[in-house]
């Protein structure tokens, strides 16, 4: 009898052990899926409307957010209207083929570069292998060209309105209606498009 009994609490600890490493797997694997889940990935750009520009654009900051360490904030519907705005929501041809969605120039014409159609060879528009390299090109831009001290004078200092940073971009603007025409683009993104950035996600996943 005593054996029996032996033999029984035997298997009752097997099994009592088989399921808790059933469950802890089951509830590893599942954080894994979620955590994985939050980890942004490289869109593919493909799109066939604004909207969907705007979320490929997005996905490319939370991507650069969590993939860099030293980079600085971003105000991200700025970022938005200037991507709209120089690459004709993603549909110029220097954002189709030089993936290029900033008009980010380069006067070195060893690097890889594509020449507007009235351009005096003294300058190119740069080619990026992926979008997001041109977002993060942006971004570099901003936070240490030497011309956008003031804006980033205004962001330290908790400065958020898009509105009122654009006017710090005179080394950006191509004509003496850039500031006006950002400023419609951040009006019809506000009014019509569904803005969604997920950094608080993604900063959790850190």
């Amino acid at each position: 009898m005593a054996q029996f009994k032996a033999v029984i609490r035997t298997l009752m600890a097997v099994v009592v052990v088989a399921f808790c490493a059933t469950t802890f797997y089951y509830y590893t694997e599942q954080g894994k899926a979620r955590a994985e889940a939050l980890v942004p990935t490289l869109p593919d750009f493909e799109h066939t409307n604004n909207q969907q520009f705007l979320d490929n654009v997005i996905q490319c900051v939370n991507y650069i957010e969590h993939n860099t360490t030293d980079i600085y904030p971003v105000n991200l519907e700025l970022l938005l209207a200037q991507a709209a705005l120089e690459s004709g929501w993603g549909n110029s041809r220097f954002a189709r083929v030089g993936k290029n969605l900033f008009g980010i120039r380069t006067y070195d014409l060893k690097e890889p570069h594509m020449l507007p159609s009235n351009n005096p060879k003294k300058w190119g528009v740069k080619v990026f292998q992926h979008e997001c390299d041109s977002v993060l090109n942006y971004i570099n831009i901003l936070n240490n060209g030497s011309a956008y001290k003031k804006y980033r004078e205004l962001i330290e200092n908790g400065v958020d309105d898009p509105y009122i940073l654009v006017e710090t971009l005179d080394a950006y603007a191509a004509d003496k209606d850039y500031f006006s025409k950002i400023k419609s683009i951040l009006t019809k993104i506000r009014s019509e498009y569904d803005v969604k950035w997920n950094k608080k996600e993604v900063q959790e996943v850190r």
